[in-house]
């Protein structure tokens, strides 16, 4: 890529590719509703959908950079700096916003904050709680801990620190070993920055107490907490 109309040229293939996947996100959905076919492929559909944005602008951006490493580069460098916060809370929700859960009207606990969702935004959500709608950024979530409750299956997924000196991958042969953790329902484990320690997303079997699974955990040596701050 040597030039701006090579640029350009990108820009309009990634647009028309994303127009073109809507169109099939579109038609896949009415045809998966229609045929009342499991949820779990919707929401493997929508979070599909999802990641090609941010993964677009990479594509756009690094065609960017190409053109001159060295200006356009500083550029970028110093746009991802003064906007570092909002990044991270971007990233933050794109992980939150993939929970097939997290739809308008669920219940939302995180910390002291309870409400249901009236709107879901790239950046955050407004919540309705009982001082009224509030905004609530992405970071907050993941810095608190928190909990979606479906107010038609009464399904609950949470969200727990851990810390452990065990490899990710038999970390989750450890939690996928307890029976409490609901078959085709979303868990993701995401190690974190601080070493040893993990936020996991957990869906529970209906009727299933998540002190057991706590205490299971407990009894293999992995710590638990409801934020990353397990020194506080």
């Amino acid at each position: 890529m040597n030039h701006w109309n090579d640029l350009y040229a990108l820009i309009l293939i990634v647009f028309a590719i994303y127009l073109f996947l809507s169109l099939c996100f579109f038609g896949f959905t009415r045809y998966l509703k229609k045929r009342r076919i499991n949820d779990r492929y919707l929401a493997l559909v929508k979070k599909f959908r999802l990641f090609y944005k941010p993964m677009a602008w990479l594509v756009i951006l690094g065609g960017f950079i190409v053109l001159d490493p060295v200006s356009h580069g500083l550029i970028i460098l110093l746009v991802a700096g003064f906007g570092y916060k909002q990044l991270g809370n971007y990233i933050s929700g794109l992980f939150i916003r993939a929970s097939p859960m997290l739809v308008t009207d669920t219940l939302v606990k995180a910390g002291k904050i309870r409400g249901r969702i009236n709107r879901i935004g790239n950046l955050g959500m407004v919540l309705g709680t009982d001082q009224g709608e509030r905004w609530v950024w992405y970071h907050s979530f993941d810095r608190t801990g928190f909990t979606l409750i479906s107010n038609q299956t009464n399904v609950l997924q949470r969200a727990l620190y851990l810390r452990s000196e065990l490899s990710k991958e038999r970390l989750l042969d450890l939690i996928f070993d307890h029976p409490i953790l609901a078959l085709g329902k979303p868990s993701n484990l995401k190690a974190l920055a601080i070493e040893n320690t993990y936020l996991l997303h957990y869906t529970l079997v209906k009727g299933a107490r998540y002190e057991d699974f706590i205490n299971y955990l407990h009894d293999h040596e992995v710590i638990t907490n409801s934020t990353e701050n397990f020194d506080a």
